[in-house]
């Protein structure tokens, strides 16, 4: 055995030994104080970094689950606004259907809460309002984010539910009424060509079905064969409608019109309108006013021509109650206006009815409670997709964090236990150096 008092081995190695004790010591301390064992990148690097992503997720997820509790907010807001306006138009129904054969003073009351009625509507739109959004006063939409991929949930509603969009304004049930309806009709401008589609979109709704002209003598399913000319063409055009189960489509020797539904087209020789076109006209006549005149074209003033009658017809309702005209479209396209007396000038084939002045305020309150309907449908689907989105974000959110608790997170118990073994090996080294720091004192027996 070598004994020096230049190298002292023992309490060199009670010196490293106490070094080792104390890092663990202070990386210990440091989980129990922080609570994780990743605490940095230098604690355990790929850890960490996996980490940072899952933080910055749950970071996102919760900017995610706050806009869709806004958006949640704010459609119901939209939809109570609506169920009174809804509600309104219910009493409203009932007063226009009980005036019918009012007269005098009676009658008077009853025009007296229509207005009011009406007043009440357009409130109930205008208060609305949530988080600067409304989709009552006016029709519109809203974006909601709705995942961390920034994709949005739109929320939208087709019409004002205000007494002019619904088609009420300035609605009396001592006013007369007309009611109008213009067919859809197709006028190819030359003989069709293979690829060339027409589209037909039942009223009230359903799948658009598909009908493409090849130059094959055996068609397949959804296909017809071009003849010799425009006539022949149409001709099997309905021809092939009528085997699909369509019915009200009729051909002439240049146009398809249908009772039953909207054409639309892909016609490269050829021009689809929607019953109404460009210079058709209605004029409508107040009782005890002057005449004005709503014409259908491009310029300015002029009311949109649509795609089918329908659109064509709902463009004309919107323009005449813009203008304080009580005017409504039902599904088929029919269009109800009182208040005077209406004469229309449509190129395509059209209905023209009288209608006693009772039962127009009645088929104008239907109108407007359909409309109501379809716009607290729309927003009672936005509402429930909100709600399951908020409910799947929170859940996502909740095992993400459990699965970054799981990865950094510190075992509180266990560490509690390594500071106490560390604590009692500290002070089993502070003792061992204490013995190797004796050691070279013991010398100088020798040289006594």
């Amino acid at each position: 055995m070598v004994t020096s008092v230049n190298t002292n081995i023992n309490a060199m190695a009670a010196i490293a030994s106490l070094n080792a004790i104390s890092t663990q010591m202070t990386d210990t301390q440091g989980a129990i104080e922080s609570g994780l064992k990743v605490g940095s990148a230098a604690d355990n690097p790929a850890v960490f970094t996996i980490a940072q992503g899952l933080r910055a997720n749950v970071q996102a997820l919760q900017a995610v689950s706050d806009s869709l509790s806004t958006g949640v907010a704010t459609i119901q807001g939209q939809t109570a606004g609506a169920t009174s306006i809804s509600n309104t138009l219910s009493t409203l129904l009932q007063t226009v259907t009980q005036a019918q054969n009012q007269t005098g003073a009676a009658l008077t009351a009853s025009n007296s809460t229509i207005t009011a009625a009406l007043t009440n509507i357009d409130a109930y739109a205008k208060a609305s309002t949530i988080n600067g959004v409304n989709l009552l006063s006016s029709a519109g939409s809203v974006n909601i984010l709705s995942n961390v991929n920034g994709t949005n949930t739109v929320a939208t509603t087709a019409n004002a539910s205000t007494s002019a969009g619904l088609g009420l304004s300035g609605l009396a049930v001592s006013s007369a009424a007309t009611q109008i309806s213009a067919n859809s009709i197709m006028t190819p401008g030359a003989n069709f060509t293979a690829g060339e589609t027409v589209s037909f979109q039942p009223t009230g709704g359903g799948s658009a079905q598909n009908f493409t002209f090849t130059a094959s003598l055996t068609p397949a399913v959804g296909q017809v064969s071009i003849g010799a000319n425009t006539a022949a063409s149409l001709t099997s055009l309905v021809n092939a409608m009528s085997q699909a189960g369509i019915t009200g489509v009729t051909a002439s020797a240049t146009a398809l019109t249908s009772t039953t539904g909207g054409l639309s087209d892909s016609l490269a020789n050829g021009v689809m309108t929607g019953g109404p076109a460009a210079a058709d006209k209605i004029v409508f006549t107040p009782t005890g006013g002057a005449a004005t005149t709503f014409t259908w074209g491009a310029a300015a003033g002029d009311v949109a021509v649509g795609t089918t009658s329908l659109q064509s017809m709902q463009n004309m309702a919107a323009a005449m109650s813009t203008a304080g005209v009580a005017a409504s479209v039902d599904s088929s396209g029919q269009l109800t206006v009182a208040g005077g007396t209406s004469v229309a000038t449509i190129a395509a084939t059209q209905t023209t009815t009288t209608v006693p002045s009772g039962q127009a305020s009645i088929a104008l309150v239907n109108n407007a409670i359909a409309k109501i309907g379809a716009t607290l449908s729309s927003l009672g689907s936005a509402t429930t997709t909100l709600q399951g989105l908020s409910s799947f974000t929170a859940s996502l959110s909740t095992s993400v964090t459990t699965s970054l608790g799981a990865m950094v997170d510190a075992n509180l118990s266990q560490e509690s236990a390594m500071l106490s073994s560390l604590q009692t090996k500290q002070s089993l080294a502070i003792q061992s150096l204490s013995l190797a720091n004796q050691g070279p004192g013991a010398l100088l027996q020798l040289f006594r």
